[in-house]
C-alpha cells in the first residue's frame, strides 16, 4: 500500500484502551493505516510519500466537542456581542445597539447575545425601558449568555402579541416588574416566543456558520454534536454547510427546537428514519427534550431551594409524565434519547423517564445521553451507572460561572456539580464539550478546567472532583466519538479510523495541569487534509 504521508518524530498519544504513546502514524488518503515506532513507520514509506518532521511537537485525535452550538454561533456572529468585558454596563449595550440601528432601516431587526447581568454594573438585566431610549421604532432581541433567557424592547413585544397582560406560558416566565408591567425580560418557553420571530436567514445562518467553522478549526475542533436550537431551519442549513464545504467539522446533529420542539421531534420519530441516519460528514443524533433551565440564570430545577433565592427551586419545562411519554416513543421507534437536564429535579425526572422506557422495551447499547447532567448526589450517579447513561458535561462552565454557582448552589452543593472524577471512578463514559457559545470552546480550555476546576476570580470548586491529563483527553476525543455511536470510526489514533488529527505544540502528558490552556494548535486535519496551519 502506497502511503501519502508520514508524521514522525513527536509524541502520537493514540488515546487507545492503553492510552499509548507512539512515535509516527502514517496517512492514506482519508485514514489512518498504522502507528507504531519512527523506524516501523519509515520502513512503509516510499518515493511518493510526504514526510513532515514534527521535531517534538505533539499529534493528538482530532477533538469531538459533544455538545455546542453551530446555528447559535452563527447567529451571534452576525449579531451584537454583548459579552463581557466587550460590555461592562447597559450604557455600553445601549450605545452598541444606537450604533446599529443607525444603518437599519426601521423595522429591520436588532439583534445581540451574550449579555450576562451579573458581570453588568448595575447588577440587573437590560429592560424594555432601556431598550426602547435608543431604538423605538426597530424589535431588539438580546440574548442572555446562557441561551435561556432574552431580553426585547417594546416593538419586539408588540410583534410578539405580548401585552402586560399576557400569561406566562407553561414552562417559561415572562417577567413583571412590581407595577405589573412586562420587562422584557423572557425566560425559557417565554424566551422560545420571541426567538420564533426573531431568527435570520438561511443565507445569513449560512453566512455565520462559515465564520464560525473557520475558528472551530483553528481549535482543532473535527467533529461537533450540534445541540440543536432553531428545529429544521437549522437542520436544513447545517447539512447544506456540510455539503458546500462551509462547514468542515463533521456533525452529528440533536434534533431538538426552542420554538416548537414536541412538534419538531414527533415529525422525526413519525418519519421512519431514526439515529444514524447520513453519513460520516452529517448524521442524524438523538431525540432531544429540554427538561429545565439554565445552571446560572438560575433556573435549573432544583430539589433544594436555591441559596440566593429562597423559596425558587428553577423551572420544570415539562412535568415528568410528558418527559416519560416522548422519551418513551423516542426510545420505541429506535433513536438514542437525550435531555437537557441541569438540576439534581430534572436530572431524577429524567432517569426516572429513561428507566421506565428500558423496562418496557429493553435494548441493548442504547447510550441515551444526558446533556449537562450537572448536579447529582452518588445515589443518582448510581442510576446513572446501571442504567448506562452517558453524561455528556461541561466542566469549563467552572471558570464562566463558578463564582456564581457558590453564590445559587452553596458549597455542599458545587462540589456535587460536573462530577467527572465521580464518572470515571464509577466507570461512566462521559464526555467533555463547551455548549458554546455559553462558554469558550477551545477544547484545551475545557481540559485545562476539567483539570483545575478554577472560576474567574482564581476560587477551586471541589477538588476531589478534578481528573487527570488522561481522562480529559478522552472526554474530548474518544468518549466523544461514543457518545454519536462512533468510536469505531474516530476519536482514536488507530490503523483504519478516519484522519482527523491535530497537532499540538506540546504533549500535554508533557506540561503541568496549570499551563495546558497555553498549548497551541499547530495544525488541523480533517479526513487526511489540512483545514488549519498556525502560520
Amino acid at each position: 500500500m502506497e502511503i501519502d504521508v508520514i508524521y514522525y518524530n513527536g509524541d502520537i498519544l493514540t488515546v487507545n484502551a492503553a492510552d499509548e504513546v507512539k512515535e509516527a502514524v502514517a496517512i492514506k488518503g482519508n485514514k489512518i493505516v498504522a502507528v507504531g515506532t519512527k523506524d516501523e513507520i519509515l520502513s512503509r514509506k516510499n518515493e511518493n510519500t510526504k514526510l513532515v518532521d514534527l521535531e517534538g511537537k505533539c499529534v493528538v485525535p482530532g477533538f469531538i466537542d459533544s455538545h455546542q452550538h453551530i446555528g447559535m454561533q452563527a447567529f451571534n456572529a452576525i449579531s451584537i456581542d454583548c459579552r463581557y468585558p466587550n460590555v461592562k454596563s447597559i450604557d455600553d449595550i445601549l450605545r452598541k445597539i444606537e450604533e446599529v440601528r443607525k444603518d437599519v432601516p426601521k423595522g429591520a431587526w436588532i439583534r445581540g447575545w451574550g449579555y450576562n447581568e451579573n458581570f453588568l454594573d448595575e447588577k440587573r438585566h437590560p429592560e424594555r425601558f432601556d431598550l426602547d431610549k435608543v431604538a423605538p421604532d426597530n424589535p431588539v432581541f438580546l440574548i442572555r449568555v446562557c441561551g435561556h433567557v432574552s431580553t426585547n424592547n417594546s416593538c419586539a413585544l408588540k410583534m410578539a402579541g405580548i401585552e402586560d397582560s399576557t400569561p406566562s406560558p407553561a414552562g417559561g416566565e415572562i417577567v413583571h416588574n412590581e407595577k405589573g408591567e412586562c420587562t422584557g425580560v423572557m425566560k425559557e418557553k417565554a424566551h422560545n416566543m420571541l426567538l420564533k420571530i426573531a431568527l435570520p436567514t438561511e443565507a445569513e445562518l449560512l453566512k455565520g456558520m462559515e465564520i464560525v467553522s473557520n475558528k472551530l478549526t483553528k481549535e482543532g475542533i473535527t467533529s461537533v454534536h450540534e445541540a440543536g436550537a432553531y428545529g429544521a431551519l437549522l437542520m436544513k442549513t447545517l447539512q447544506r454547510g456540510t455539503e458546500r464545504d462551509i462547514v468542515k467539522q463533521r456533525v452529528y446533529s440533536i434534533l431538538f427546537s426552542f420554538i416548537d420542539n414536541e412538534d419538531f421531534v414527533y415529525n422525526y420519530i413519525d418519519s421512519g428514519i431514526s439515529t444514524g441516519f447520513g453519513s460520516e460528514k452529517f448524521k442524524i443524533g438523538p431525540i432531544k427534550l429540554m427538561v429545565d433551565g439554565s445552571s446560572s440564570a438560575p433556573t435549573a430545577s432544583v430539589i433544594d431551594e436555591y441559596c440566593s433565592d429562597k423559596g425558587n427551586h428553577g423551572i420544570l419545562c415539562y412535568s415528568p409524565d410528558e418527559v416519560d411519554q416522548v422519551l418513551l416513543d423516542a426510545h420505541k421507534a429506535g433513536f438514542q434519547v437525550t435531555c437537557h437536564a441541569v438540576g439534581d429535579n430534572a436530572v431524577t425526572v429524567v432517569v426516572d423517564a429513561i428507566e421506565k422506557a428500558l423496562l418496557q422495551y429493553p435494548r441493548e447499547n442504547h447510550r441515551h445521553r444526558i446533556e449537562h447532567c450537572a448536579l447529582v448526589n452518588d445515589s443518582l450517579i448510581s442510576r446513572i451507572k446501571k442504567l448506562n447513561i452517558t453524561p455528556i458535561a461541561q466542566p469549563v462552565f467552572f471558570y464562566e460561572f463558578g463564582d456564581g454557582y457558590i453564590k445559587n448552589y452553596g458549597e455542599d452543593r458545587v462540589n456535587q456539580m460536573f462530577t467527572c472524577k465521580s464518572w470515571f471512578d464509577n466507570q461512566v463514559i462521559t464526555a467533555g464539550s463547551s455548549d458554546c457559545p455559553v462558554t469558550n470552546s477551545d477544547p484545551l480550555f475545557g481540559i485545562y478546567i476539567a483539570m483545575n476546576r478554577i472560576t474567574q476570580t482564581s476560587q477551586r470548586i471541589s477538588q476531589s472532583e478534578r481528573v487527570n491529563v488522561k481522562q480529559a483527553l478522552r472526554m474530548y476525543t474518544i468518549n466523544g466519538a461514543y457518545a454519536s455511536f462512533e468510536e469505531e470510526i474516530k476519536g482514536s489514533i488507530e490503523p483504519n479510523k478516519l484522519a482527523d488529527l491535530v497537532i499540538l505544540s506540546e504533549s500535554p502528558y508533557n506540561v503541568s495541569p496549570d499551563k495546558i490552556a497555553d498549548i497551541k494548535v499547530e495544525a488541523t486535519m480533517i479526513d487526511g487534509k489540512i483545514v488549519y496551519e498556525n502560520k
